[in-house]
């Protein structure tokens, strides 16, 4: 079975994708990864795929969950590396669910889809929108971890317990309605503080803040602002020259650190 591994915090502009995008390159060296974009911004697909989001109209993930089978839909990335693909009708995911949507729980459809495919990767990795909406929570549900990033800046810090709280809605029991919990097992790997400039005081003492607040649930590893990682927007991730090795150092930390850490949570 997948390790299945979601990444958010509903803030835009933070490195989410970049990190979900790179961490799945990185994997599937080693492993069968399979990346889901459940943001209709469709930025992850851009990022893998080299290809626009509208190549896959009718043929993306909204179209796997609506038919709870993401088989037919899935891009080859790589040569261990699959993508489930979005682009901007996944927005009318929360329309179809209350509207239209006949099956069990709401939030619990994109699990019950990758579950057709779960026993054929290592990895499952999604990268959410920059809000709290049903795609959040429907990736939330659908993963065993949540790697929770935040940018050490002002707006994203103060996104950060809401964010934390959303992960508490899924994992414990609803008193007040008295509903048990959609995923008690849910964990958070860790928090990863992104895109980081340590010529900053800003940056160092959100870092600060974070680590006195959240303790081991910060990564140790800090993502700082690299040129060269934008560039990868355009060219797709490459390790072929020293440059592009020196712009992903601390995402070969951080990959290192999140197989530790997913194995011991996995054990615990």
């Amino acid at each position: 079975m997948a390790i299945k591994i979601s990444f958010g915090i509903q803030k835009g502009g933070v490195g989410k994708t970049t990190t979900c995008g790179i961490v799945a390159h990185l994997l599937a060296k080693e492993a069968k990864v399979l990346a889901v974009d459940f943001d209709s911004q469709g930025n992850l697909t851009n990022f893998l795929s080299r290809r626009s989001v509208y190549d896959f109209q009718g043929k993306s993930v909204l179209e796997a969950v609506m038919e709870k089978d993401p088989r037919k839909y899935i891009y080859k990335a790589g040569d261990n590396l699959d993508l489930l693909p979005a682009e901007d009708t996944l927005i009318t995911l929360a329309r179809y669910l209350f509207k239209s949507y006949r099956g069990g729980h709401p939030y619990k459809l994109l699990k019950e889809t990758l579950d057709k495919v779960d026993a054929e990767y290592d990895y499952i990795l999604m990268d959410l929108p920059p809000n709290l909406g049903e795609q959040t929570f429907n990736a939330l549900v659908a993963s065993d971890y949540v790697v929770v990033i935040l940018q050490t800046e002002p707006f994203c810090w103060d996104a950060l317990p809401r964010f934390m709280e959303s992960i508490e809605l899924v994992r414990t029991d609803n008193v007040v309605d008295n509903m048990p919990a959609i995923h008690p097992d849910l964990k958070v790997a860790g928090i990863l503080a992104t895109m980081s400039d340590s010529r900053s005081t800003t940056d160092k003492a959100i870092y600060e803040l974070a680590k006195e607040q959240y303790g081991d649930l910060m990564f140790k590893t800090v993502i700082r602002r690299r040129s060269r990682i934008k560039d990868f927007s355009l060219t797709g991730v490459t390790e072929q020259y020293a440059a592009d090795r020196e712009g992903l150092e601390h995402y070969y930390q951080f990959v290192e650190e999140l197989k530790e850490r997913v194995g011991q949570t996995k054990q615990a």
